[in-house]
């Protein structure tokens, strides 16, 4: 398989299971682990493509792990900088009581392909009159049919009214490929969704990654 750590090359290795240094063996063993197998039942469903119900508990564990998930990715994507997105009040506050930060959302889709990948993209959110909102980060994560994607935003501290749902994607199918979980709207959820993301074309699974990337490049 294909396998590029943050900003590193792409290499060659048979091996799926990765290790990283960003996450001691404490915090691996003990906390981790336990976000690990509460939501292990759920996405081994997902992973064998199975139609199942969730409950808010579900979806609240299932938020859980890709949060902790897109935390973990956040503080490998650049190791040479410690300017990381999610700040350490809120992961140390998520790792002792388990509370998602605010203004984070999480969607589960499913891919028509069994995959296995994670991507990131950093944002710069401006609002319709034109001026900067604040910074986001989306994490996008493929596991089997299982597709993942947790947005979060920190907002400029003399807009905090704003809330993470003045925030839109560019426009597509959202409402039929994605189901949200978090923060929980309906008990319960189906998953799959409706439609589903394919390999290529206006639904691909490489349009779930870009959705938030509105505007110019920078």
């Amino acid at each position: 398989m294909k396998v590029s750590i943050g900003g590193s090359p792409q290499e060659i290795r048979n091996d799926p299971a990765q290790t990283i240094d960003t996450v001691c063996h404490k915090c691996n063993n003990e906390w981790m682990s336990r976000v690990e197998n509460k939501a292990k039942p759920i996405i081994a469903c997902m992973l064998e493509d199975l139609t199942i119900p969730l409950d808010r508990e579900q979806q609240t564990v299932l938020s859980n792990w890709a949060v902790k998930t897109a935390m973990v990715l956040d503080s490998i994507k650049n190791p040479e900088s410690n300017m990381r997105f999610y700040q350490k009040l809120q992961c140390v506050t998520f790792r002792e009581r388990r509370v998602i930060p605010d203004r984070i959302r999480v969607w589960i889709g499913r891919s028509s392909l069994s995959a296995l990948g994670a991507y990131g993209t950093d944002i710069i959110v401006i609002t319709p009159e034109g001026s900067p909102l604040g910074l986001g980060t989306a994490t996008t994560v493929v596991a089997g049919h299982l597709a993942v994607q947790a947005l979060a935003l920190r907002i400029r501290p003399e807009l905090k009214d704003k809330s993470a749902a003045d925030v839109e994607p560019k426009p597509g199918d959202w409402n039929n490929t994605l189901v949200q979980i978090w923060p929980v709207a309906h008990d319960p959820v189906m998953w799959p969704p409706r439609a589903t993301f394919t390999n290529s074309g206006p639904t691909s699974i490489a349009t779930l990654m870009d959705r938030w990337r509105v505007g110019t490049p920078v």
